[in-house]
């Protein structure tokens, strides 16, 4: 046996561990062996995983991968860093003891996932998210014991409170409905189980209120060391948080003159302001919201296709559905669920959240102006073809499970790439209403803008609130959406730059690629990128040019 196959046997072993160990991973992935159970958060079960790593990680070091072929030298890179960065967030990030919300993620999402992925027949997956429910009281237990008080910063304790109040409408109302539809005989343990699951939730919040609170100190930002090398060793670059900021501000000083000229061919006399204020008064009834989304999920499927675009894998599906009632006041608008790794029927969702029957005119017509005709084909090609669902599609074709993981390491590539579709499809005609184009590059300045905020709320102190002004003055964000996004950066660090990061760096791999390849179509070239996963651009180029 060759080192090379002792190495794929080695990563397929330890991806087989790893979903053992993590169950709801192990769902999102498409393994549905342990769809019945929860994780082990007690401190013996998490030393115990983060030991497995290691010694993982030691032989795959160990590994010496001079005589492998390309492919399995950058797979093996890839096993070698997805890791040493599972090692630095247990041992150093350690979101296990100062992040509050990751244990109602574990439970509310790992019985969420079962219900909205339609792998096996509904009442399987609901009897899965019974016994889900039923663990549910030990996940919180196990949490009390884990977490740090002292540690645990401020702002991760407010969204865990606001979670909580979630978890009612999940466990007493959603739940036994669909459980009283789709299978009758278990709506009676669905009840109790999520009225004990729910009692457990509120304990949980509780715990939070009377014993975190008040202890509450801990930083969000991982700091300088920790950020510049998650940037040099998991999206593999040679910038450091400094050359990210000015980056990040050149690149919001050029998209704002883009803007600004773009705005002067469609109206002199109006404000950027006013114009994409007017662009939203243009959207759909609520009646025919999730209408639009699959008329515009279909139309730019099939433009891919007419243009030869890119080849879309068969068998592919891409769903639009309503927001289930329990998620809506997490996805105020639209979000993309994508197959997992490991499943055979690549299906992905996307969920519409609609006006709420009732609602008042003036917060229906407000949620509607989210929807405008000028956004919405710009989020269906974003988000289905030719940008996520596409690319992850192909990614989770790979041939390699080390390649299939890609996405366990960067997102630098998988968000850089849809954003990247964005810009082609403008140029390909398909987006090409000055409003539409406007609306595309105030998109942009919110991405530059991320840059900017990724690094200074990590790196330099930046404040929230300072960060949340940012992007309502400059980048004209409603503030509740501002807050929620920097929210979501204080626990994401070097993710909000992987947007138009991701996207600069395709763009240097298209020039190159096309330079080495001067023959091949437009098709050509995509599929050649597609088929390389979702690797960070480094390893991408070393797969397309061998450098």
């Amino acid at each position: 046996m060759t080192q090379q196959t002792v190495f794929y046997r080695k990563a397929e072993e330890f991806l087989s561990r790893i979903l053992e160990l993590n169950p709801t991973t192990a769902t999102q992935m498409g393994e549905h062996r342990y769809d019945g159970v929860l994780g082990d958060f007690t401190s013996a079960g998490l030393e115990g995983q983060n030991r497995e790593i290691k010694t993982a990680l030691a032989e795959f070091q160990a590994i010496n991968a001079a005589a492998f072929d390309l492919d399995a030298q950058i797979d093996h890179t890839l096993m070698v860093q997805i890791l040493k960065s599972f090692v630095r967030q247990y041992e150093r990030m350690a979101r296990h003891r100062r992040d509050p919300g990751s244990y109602l993620d574990e439970v509310m999402g790992g019985v969420f996932i079962l219900i909205m992925k339609d792998f096996a027949p509904i009442e399987e997956r609901l009897h899965a998210a019974l016994l889900r429910m039923r663990d549910a009281p030990r996940v919180f237990a196990e949490a009390r014991g884990i977490i740090s008080p002292a540690d645990v910063p401020p702002i991760w304790t407010d969204i865990a409170l606001e979670q909580v109040k979630q978890a009612p409408g999940l466990f007493v109302g959603l739940l036994p409905g669909i459980a009283a539809q789709a299978a009758p005989a278990l709506e009676g343990d669905f009840r109790k189980a999520g009225e004990a699951a729910a009692q457990a939730a509120q304990a949980y919040g509780e715990f939070l209120e009377k014993q975190v609170v008040p202890k509450a100190r801990g930083d969000f930002a991982v700091g300088r060391e920790i950020f510049d090398e998650m940037l040099r060793e998991e999206h593999l670059v040679d910038y450091d948080a400094d050359g990210l900021i000015e980056t990040g501000r050149r690149l919001f000083r050029e998209t704002e003159e883009q803007i600004a000229a773009v705005a002067r061919e469609i109206d002199p006399a109006k404000s950027v302001g006013e114009i994409l204020e007017d662009a939203k008064a243009d959207h759909p009834t609520a009646e025919g919201l999730l209408t639009a989304y699959e008329e515009a999920m279909q139309a730019t499927r099939q433009f891919v296709l007419d243009h030869d675009i890119a080849t879309i894998p068969a068998g592919e599906t891409l769903r639009v559905i309503e927001t289930p009632v329990y998620a809506r006041p997490l996805l105020p608008y639209a979000a993309y669920m994508p197959p997992g790794i490991l499943e055979e029927k690549q299906d992905g969702l996307f969920f519409v959240t609609p006006v709420e029957p009732g609602a008042p005119p003036d917060l229906a017509e407000q949620k509607l102006k989210g929807h405008n005709f000028a956004k919405l084909p710009v989020t269906a090609l974003h988000e289905g073809y030719p940008g996520h669902h596409l690319q992850l599609v192909w990614s989770n074709r790979q041939r390699a499970i080390p390649r299939r993981m890609g996405s366990f390491l960067s997102t630098l590539f998988i968000e850089g790439w849809a954003f990247y579709c964005e810009e082609l499809m403008e140029q390909m005609g398909y987006i090409a209403k000055p409003a539409q184009r406007l609306g595309r590059l105030a998109d942009q300045l919110w991405r530059a803008a991320r840059i900017i905020i990724d690094a200074s709320l990590h790196t330099k102190g930046m404040a929230v609130e300072e960060a949340v002004h940012m992007l309502v003055t400059k980048c004209r964000l409603e503030p509740a959406n501002a807050l929620a996004e920097v929210r979501r950066y204080t626990g994401s660090p070097t993710q909000p730059q992987s947007y138009l990061m991701g996207k600069l760096a395709i763009l240097e791999i298209v020039e190159a690629y096309r330079k080495a390849r001067p023959g091949m179509t437009l098709k050509q070239m995509h599929d050649g990128i597609l088929g390389c996963g979702s690797l960070p651009p480094k390893l991408m180029r070393q797969r397309l040019l061998g450098k």
